[in-house]
């Protein structure tokens, strides 16, 4: 009866044991898991750099595209239905190149019989011809106007097209973001924004529905402006015929001159290149009458600049003759060399684009730079620059000239996993636009350099905290 009282109480005894160890565990497991947390706080309250050996610079960006330093306009003397078109947009041309042919089949027609029945007289219809030269004013204005108002619908259809592309969009980056933050959350917080993300993913649903009937609405103004101008140039044509028919029936003692003008509109109808350069911009298609004289614009390529917008408050911290560093998409991480060679210090009332800032011309350095007319590029206007100079992030920077300047290093404890804040005295140099020199101070390349919180002092001299450089996989 005693041996069976004893292996019960020992029995309990090791059920007690058990239940106080996993309680231990437990507590542990507890504790870490606060413990992390806390460490992962502490963590993002404090960014970290290093100290660097870098080159510094102090900089302005500009935004701009590649276009030519020379411009040319090639015209045409005579506005006639256009017969063939031997270039396009971005081909080369040299001097002296057939831009296009304009139809002088009736002029060539009328040279000829003036010149067969040259010294017969007509007798003139001043009256008749005052009407067909109204008819043929009504019919361009009328075709400036219909084309005007066709592509005003373009322009609008295409602005509500790309609103409702930028709609969809917003509405996408708002999805994927709030996705992003319920991914990080707990499940509570999941839950709580779940109906937001149904509700912008219904919105997104919607708008890609509609997105389809803004492309059709784009395709139906183009081709109604087609539609427009194929009947304004009839309607043109037209007029002018009649006028031109009129024309050689008026009496004119002076055959001998109207010969030698239709020679020169003959000639005229050859519109060709006026200098060696790259067409950038076509203003007549085959078929079609121009509406002005203007027809290309030719632009020399062994020239290039850059043309962007400098704002306001920068326009005054940059010069003529600047160094800059150009860089395209195109031409990946090469920096290809330049300098500012024009600054416009006025905004002129008619310029479209005045609220992007104060126009800005860069020269770009190198000839065989394998930059292209209409490239985006982006460019650093370099004030002022130091190579090879130990420096620290500039918001790790604390204090002024009055006080002195000083920055947080963070030093190994002996502790794995943590470092110990320490502050020490700096003497500043060259600042850059992120990083600034150090001249002066107990500071050496590869040091932890702590970044006091912007919202609130959380560092302090002497202050044992996690080491960010561990702790970085655990705050992404």
């Amino acid at each position: 009866m005693a041996s069976v009282q004893k292996s019960k109480k020992k029995k309990i005894s090791c059920i007690v044991i058990l239940v106080i160890v996993l309680a231990l565990i437990g507590f542990v497991i507890w504790a870490g898991m606060n413990a992390m947390k806390t460490m992962q706080l502490v963590t993002k309250q404090q960014p970290y750099g290093e100290a660097e050996i870098k080159d510094l610079s102090s900089y302005v960006n500009v935004s701009g595209s590649v276009s030519s330093s020379s411009t040319v306009n090639v015209t045409a003397e005579v506005l006639q239905k256009v017969v063939s078109l031997n270039v396009k947009v971005g081909d080369a041309v040299k001097k002296g190149d057939v831009i296009c042919q304009l139809d002088s089949t009736e002029l060539q027609e009328k040279y000829d019989k003036l010149t067969v029945s040259e010294g017969k007289v007509k007798d003139a219809e001043n009256y008749k011809s005052n009407i067909l030269r109204r008819n043929l004013d009504e019919a361009r204005t009328n075709r400036i106007n219909a084309l005007n108002k066709a592509q005003q619908a373009i322009n609008d259809a295409e602005t509500a097209r790309d609103d409702a592309y930028n709609k969809q969009k917003d509405a996408v980056d708002r999805y994927n973001q709030l996705v992003a933050q319920m991914n990080s959350a707990d499940a509570e917080t999941q839950e709580q924004l779940k109906p937001q993300a149904d509700a912008l993913e219904e919105m997104i649903e919607k708008l890609d529905a509609q997105l389809p009937v803004f492309d059709d609405a784009v395709t139906t103004a183009q081709n109604a402006y087609q539609t427009a101008s194929d009947q304004a140039d009839m309607a043109v044509q037209a007029a002018q015929d009649a006028i031109d028919a009129e024309q050689y029936t008026i009496t004119d003692d002076s055959t001998s001159e109207q010969l030698k003008l239709l020679r020169e509109q003959i000639d005229a109808c050859t519109v060709t290149a006026t200098e060696d350069g790259v067409v950038t911009q076509l203003n007549v298609t085959e078929g079609s009458v121009p509406l002005n004289n203007n027809i290309a614009v030719i632009e020399n390529t062994d020239s290039l600049v850059i043309r962007g917008k400098v704002n306001e408050a920068d326009i005054l911290r940059i010069e003529e003759g600047m160094e800059c560093e150009i860089k395209t998409s195109a031409t990946d991480e090469e920096v290809i060399p330049g300098k500012v060679s024009r600054i416009e210090r006025i905004i002129s009332s008619n310029d479209e684009s005045a609220a992007g800032g104060y126009t800005v011309e860069i020269s770009i350095g190198k000839s065989k730079s394998k930059l292209l007319i209409g490239m985006s590029a982006n460019a650093k206007i370099v004030r002022s620059k130091k190579e090879h100079v130990l420096s620290v992030p500039y918001d790790a920077i604390m204090g002024g000239e009055n006080e002195g300047y000083s920055v947080f290093v963070g030093e190994p404890t002996g502790t794995a996993g943590t470092v110990q804040v320490v502050k020490k005295p700096v003497k500043i140099g060259f600042e850059g636009d992120f990083f600034t020199e150090i001249t002066e101070g107990d500071i050496k390349e590869g040091d932890l350099i702590l970044i006091q919180n912007f919202n609130s002092s959380v560092l302090e001299e002497g202050q044992i905290i996690p080491d960010p450089k561990m702790m970085k996989g655990l705050t992404e």
